[in-house]
């Protein structure tokens, strides 16, 4: 089962990258392939994955803004109602298609990609079109009729007003109709991504959040006419009860951005559709080898992800009932989780295309030792880029999150600037472990073994479960930030013990020396922007605004002589890594 590489995640537009498209038995023969000069494979290649690099960074600053605009626009009642309503939504869409991409869709519409097999490519891929519409047909009905009672499960009643509960109610009921777009979109960005033709898919998911942003923009427009309120006052944290009253209704533009960009993510796929030649049949061949074959592989998939979905719905539970009103818990946790996929998706990404093709073929040559110095040189680089990103996360987080979100209806007099920085302190913590994570997901990947990963994921839970259940009523939120902080890590480590016991020590020594002297770069690197962040208020008495002026300087004098003080005395230490990533950077940019 392929896990978040983050935080709990509302990114219903987020789909794992397909590590079928890029590694495994074809990325193999094409590097063997690549040594040849007239081989422009491996070329493809790379060029697949910038692509797709760009297009997640693309993603990932429309998500940014799609989350600014919760915090600016909705903070409080409507934007948690919203965030908790896509939970569900995310849940379901994951199984019964999302989290079957890479690991049966994808392998299977490959085996069925030849020029001569297009009319059965077309046949599979209609029936798998049509059983996801039925599926997501009933999982919709049922949320539709559920809805009432699951958001008194999920939030307490006793902390929130009747008018916040209607409104959660009303937004799972209408983002459930968003499935449909996200269940087109994923069978058919597999099959776009099995034909190499990853351009359509790789940029089409950034229409979501966009759809989310516009949506709630115009609906709270909207709303303020109805009210006839002048529009700077939906702007004003804790207004009027007329001001709160337009804030929860424009809230449902958000949930029909949600469901206009869903089916915008599929609208986008049909040129690339198009050009494969696969169109959709009536059909539903259920005893076709291909279909049996994408059900025996998503079997698996599926029964590990009802154990996710089950934390998932404790998460949500545990949320719904910390003290200091729940809804503003929930946006203040996914902002920091936004916040936190940044550094991740970009290094894990960086990471996978560069070390994963190369350890699929070590494993598949059964050369251990090639392995073992390929997954250590990715945890080096993984802990060289990940470690500062914690650092300043957690050091820098108050300027950060005043920068980013303290505007509008967020303000550090309603704690929405507080709660934020306070989320974004306990997933920091996490950030080394998931560039390790994502690697060691990985060289299990490359070894053809997926069931240590899923196994591995529902025992993190139980990490979760130890701090988030007793933690949870009485500290509240910041435990369950860290609770999910605890489940990751636990994750990456348990993974890297188990991998040693089946290929020897892949250089614990070596990790753990170059461990310490990145530790006390990275306390240099702390106590440096401890120190400027501290200091500049006291001699440039403007700084001592919150604004996002001030805000800003503060994050690029500190940040900036942070990196350059870490990087230094990185480099002085002795680290090689910092020689080795110019070289990622040149493969990523292209340049052999």
């Amino acid at each position: 089962m392929s896990r978040m590489p983050t935080p709990q995640d509302d990114d219903l537009s987020a789909i794992s990258l397909p590590a079928e498209v890029l590694s495994g038995e074809q990325v193999v023969a094409a590097d063997a392939g690549a040594r040849s000069p007239a081989n422009g494979t491996r070329g493809r290649i790379v060029a697949a994955a910038a692509i797709i690099m760009v297009g997640q960074l693309l993603s990932s600053v429309l998500g940014l803004v799609r989350i600014e605009t919760l915090n600016v626009l909705f903070y409080g009642a409507a934007s948690g109602a919203f965030v908790i309503a896509l939970r569900p939504i995310q849940q379901v869409s994951d199984l019964i298609v999302g989290s079957s991409v890479s690991g049966a869709l994808i392998p299977t519409f490959v085996d069925y990609s030849g020029s001569g097999e297009r009319e059965t490519l077309r046949r599979v891929y209609s029936t798998v079109i049509n059983l996801v519409v039925i599926a997501v047909s009933i999982a919709a009905l049922i949320i539709l009729l559920a809805a009432p009672s699951l958001v008194p499960f999920w939030i307490d009643p006793q902390l929130i007003d009747p008018a916040s509960e209607a409104l959660a109610i009303e937004l799972v009921r209408i983002v459930a109709f968003a499935m449909f777009g996200l269940g087109l979109y994923a069978v058919t960005s597999a099959l776009l991504y099995a034909l190499k033709e990853v351009i359509f898919p790789a940029f089409a998911t950034g229409i979501f959040h966009v759809a989310i942003v516009v949506g709630g923009v115009v609906g709270l427009l909207v709303a303020a006419a109805q009210l006839h309120l002048p529009i700077s006052a939906i702007f004003q944290a804790g207004g009027s009860p007329a001001v709160s009253q337009a804030h929860l209704l424009g809230a449902r533009g958000l949930a029909v951005g949600a469901v206009v960009g869903a089916l915008g993510e599929f609208l986008l796929l049909l040129p690339g559709l198009r050009k494969t030649s696969v169109a959709w049949r009536p059909v539903l061949d259920l005893r076709h080898p291909a279909v049996r074959q994408i059900l025996r592989l998503y079997a698996p998939i599926a029964g590990f992800l009802l154990i996710t979905i089950a934390q998932q719905n404790l998460d949500l539970f545990l949320i719904g009932r910390t003290p200091g009103n729940p809804l503003a818990n929930a946006t203040a946790l996914q902002s920091a989780t936004t916040l936190i996929q940044f550094p991740t998706g970009l290094v894990a990404a960086a990471l996978t295309f560069s070390v994963l093709p190369a350890l699929t073929a070590s494993a598949n040559a059964s050369d251990t030792t090639e392995f073992k110095r390929l997954l250590a040189l990715g945890f080096r680089l993984g802990l060289l880029l990940m470690v500062p990103a914690m650092v300043g996360l957690i050091v820098l987080r108050y300027p950060i999150v005043q920068l980013l979100f303290q505007h509008g209806t967020c303000q550090i007099a309603n704690g929405c600037t507080d709660r934020n920085a306070l989320a974004l302190l306990n997933y920091s913590y996490q950030l080394p472990f998931l560039a390790l994570d994502q690697l060691l997901i990985a060289a299990f990947y490359a070894r053809k073994n997926t069931l240590i990963p899923a196994v591995i994921s529902a025992v993190s839970i139980l990490f979760y479960v130890a701090v988030a259940v007793p933690l949870g009523p009485t500290i509240g939120m910041p435990a369950i930030a860290f609770a999910n902080t605890a489940l990751n890590s636990a994750h990456a480590l348990i993974l890297f013990g188990l991998l040693t016991l089946a290929i020897g020590d892949p250089g614990i020594r070596e990790l753990l020396a170059g461990a310490g002297r990145l530790a006390l770069a990275a306390l240099a690197m702390g106590l440096t922007c401890f120190a400027l962040a501290t200091a500049l208020p006291r001699l440039i008495p403007a700084l001592n605004e919150s604004g996002t002026a001030a805000s800003a300087l503060i994050l690029l004098i500190a940040g900036g002589a942070g990196l350059a003080v870490y990087f230094t005395l990185a480099r002085l230490l002795g680290i090689e890594e910092l020689r080795l990533l110019g070289g990622v950077i040149r493969s990523r940019l292209g340049r052999h």
